[in-house]
């Protein structure tokens, strides 16, 4: 019945989903058609704001180098599987739309879920779903990197498997087929190496000489010969070494015109990424500033110059800055990575050619075993110079994408309040301090929560090791200002010390909001849960991972139960009782009876056994079995004395050998003489 209804509740799921991509995406598509026609026509539409196009990668200066690879994590206009799945739990574990996820959803309640996920989804100008339509795309994109390089390479590989198999599949053995089979060879080679314009008569021209210098059409014959992997094989050897040998040349000034540069185009590109990723870090921490000083005015404005929904806004106008941030600062992490890979590649490079001009100078025939090498090193180089090329373009269309999620809102305020909230602005983070003046804030903040609640414990760089490298509860942000600031997210202060409950660790912007929260501890942290039901951006941003599912789990959702996909998971809760030492006392009889009837039955027992005849049989299972006794005596040792002694000898046998000195005579024989005598 269970299995039943588990298989059922997925469909619903799969139906909701699916409906809900369909719906949303035929919702954009209109709107995007709509905008077009009246941007067409002249005309603007007053009803909706101004909404950015989206980005346009890959970039025109590496365009024609990687044809789909970019493109292809670009969603233009579609809605993903599991950008539907984070909505419909939002939707339904927020108490404001009245589902109740321990009941089975009815039909009507389907329909109503699906309509306001649509809504949600294709809502413009809130911040809100712009927070969370970026979580989920750079939650989804960043990660899988890796698999989007692969999947680039692939496409390569595959760009040549037609050639490949009309290669491989040549048996006949002609002059007039060689001559057709080798131009096939040069434009593989051309295909696979990646590394110029197949057409170009001149890449022709360059690839077909290098392919003579070690592969002449002479050992056509032999090459037809092999079976299809040997070919294959033999085949991407060849590739990197006309690669190396092309590139060797465009060193030496002789040839590799139509070569791309990668070095200044890889250059070029992290230049101008590094410059747009640091223009929008500055202006977003700008507008972090900002819009925390405005909040701080507010809470002390008794004229109530902003409205309480447009103090909601600017929260969640804070949420989407603050992970956009964090965003950033992960983009910029690995361009950092990046530029120290290059700059390996590079000095690997120069070292390559370095060796090669000095193996090839002044010499009119070399070892291949020397140059081949390092013509293959050459290939493979260039090679990761192409892939890092593919990771810093593919980037970029990541920060292009997360860019117009956020220009995809404005946030209306009257010029009055900038200048009033002027004084309130503020580091987005506080300033990081030495040890022992942490120490000191931490010690103070002890002598108080130690007297609060005693089983918080707070931790200092005095008690702990990597100290500012622990993992702190809710992404380090202050889970007091969460709740008493309705969804205020502040960064928790490290200099004042952490406190530790249920082996957690919570950061608090203040000692006061770490006191409150020693209080109700359990109740904050039931608050933030609570919170995050009802602003689903919260999720991500706080790293509330075990009780909500992650973006990574959504991609698999249509496997998912319907307890799973909504974040019903098992609950968990700590238990713990204390008791006395040696409550038990160590003399212990294990017939004590305490229960007056049980020894009222083993007096009866007793009496009746008076009454009773022993007897005892013998069974199958006892035979042998029983207890007998059996006594011997060990051997005495005996003598006998007859009446005479004798003894026997025999005699010694003697043998003597004579006349072994020949003194030449003739006289003196050798003899042997019995000299046995009977004793």
């Amino acid at each position: 019945m269970s299995t039943t209804a588990g298989t059922a509740s997925e469909d619903i799921i799969r139906h909701i989903i699916r409906d809900i991509v369909s719906h949303a995406t035929s919702a954009l598509k209109t709107r995007r058609a709509n905008l077009l026609a009246d941007a067409s026509n002249g005309e603007t539409v007053s009803n909706l704001p101004p909404r950015p196009q989206p980005p346009l990668t890959p970039i025109p200066q590496v365009k024609h180098l990687f044809a789909s690879g970019i493109k292809s994590h670009i969603p233009i206009h579609s809605v993903s599987d599991t950008l539907a799945a984070f909505f419909v739990r939002a939707v339904v574990l927020d108490p404001a739309n009245d589902f109740h996820i321990e009941h089975e959803l009815s039909k009507d309640d389907v329909e109503r879920l699906i309509g306001l996920c649509v809504e949600n989804i294709t809502v413009t100008n809130n911040p809100l779903t712009e927070t969370i339509k970026m979580q989920v795309y750079f939650d989804s994109i960043f990660p899988a990197q890796a698999d989007y390089l692969h999947r680039e390479k692939m496409t390569r590989i595959a760009n040549c498997s037609s050639i490949l198999r009309e290669i491989t599949e040549v048996k006949v053995k002609n002059i007039s087929v060689y001559e057709g089979l080798y131009r096939k060879i040069v434009s593989f080679v051309i295909l696979r190496s990646h590394v110029g314009n197949a057409t170009d008569i001149r890449v022709i021209r360059e690839a077909t000489a290098a392919l003579e210098s070690v592969f002449p059409q002479s050992e056509l014959a032999a090459f037809i010969s092999l079976s299809r992997a040997e070919k294959e094989a033999q085949l991407n050897g060849l590739t990197q070494l006309v690669t190396g040998i092309r590139l060797f040349n465009k060193q030496l000034g002789k040839g590799g015109d139509t070569v791309d540069d990668l070095v200044s185009l890889c250059a070029t590109e992290l230049q101008e990424i590094s410059k747009e990723l640091g223009s929008s870090m500055e202006n977003t921490e700008s507008m972090i500033q900002t819009f925390m000083a405005i909040l701080d005015f507010s809470a002390q404005d008794a004229s109530d110059t902003l409205t309480p929904g447009t103090l909601a806004r600017l929260k969640t106008g804070i949420v989407f800055h603050r992970q956009f941030l964090m965003y950033l600062d992960a983009l910029h992490e690995q361009l950092g990575r990046t530029k120290d890979a290059l700059a390996q590649i590079g000095e690997r490079f120069d070292e390559t050619i370095r060796d090669l001009k000095a193996t090839c100078k002044s010499k009119t025939a070399v070892p291949v075993d020397q140059v081949y090498p390092m013509f293959i090193s050459l290939a493979n180089l260039w090679s990761n110079w192409m892939d890092e090329l593919f990771l810093v373009a593919f980037r970029r269309g990541i920060l292009d994408n997360i860019e117009f999620h956020a220009k995809s809102f404005d946030m209306p305020l009257p010029e009055t309040i900038f200048e009033s909230s002027a004084s309130f602005k503020k580091d987005i983070e506080p300033e990081i301090l030495s040890e022992k003046e942490v120490i000191m804030k931490a010690s103070e903040m002890m002598a108080s929560i130690s007297v609060i609640n005693k089983s918080i414990e707070v931790v200092h760089p005095g008690n702990t090791t990597q100290y500012f490298k622990l993992p702190v509860e809710y992404g380090g942000y202050c889970p007091y200002n969460l709740i008493r600031r309705d969804g205020l997210v502040v960064p928790g202060d490290k200099n004042i010390g952490l406190l530790r409950y249920r082996d957690r660790l919570f950061s608090f912007a203040s000692p006061e909001g770490a006191r409150e929260f020693a209080k109700f501890p359990d109740r904050f942290m039931e608050g933030v849960l609570e919170m995050a039901k009802r602003s689903g951006n919260l999720v991500q941003l706080l790293h509330l991972y075990n009780y909500f599912p992650t973006v990574d789990a959504l991609e698999n959702a249509k496997s998912f139960t319907r307890q799973r996909l909504l974040g019903q998971m098992a609950m968990v809760s700590e238990a713990g009782c204390q008791v006395d030492t040696h409550i038990v006392d160590a003399r212990i009889d294990p017939k004590y009876q305490w229960n007056e009837w049980e020894l009222r039955r083993q007096a009866l027992m007793l009496v009746n056994l008076k009454t009773k005849l022993t007897h005892s049989a013998q069974t199958d299972i006892s035979h042998y079995r029983r207890e007998s006794e059996t006594q011997h005596y060990e051997p005495k040792s005996q003598f006998t004395q007859s009446s005479t002694e004798s003894s026997t000898s025999v005699p010694r046998k003697v043998n003597y050998m004579a006349g072994l000195r020949n003194d030449g005579t003739g006289e003196n024989k050798f003899k042997v003489l019995d000299l046995t005598v009977d004793l």
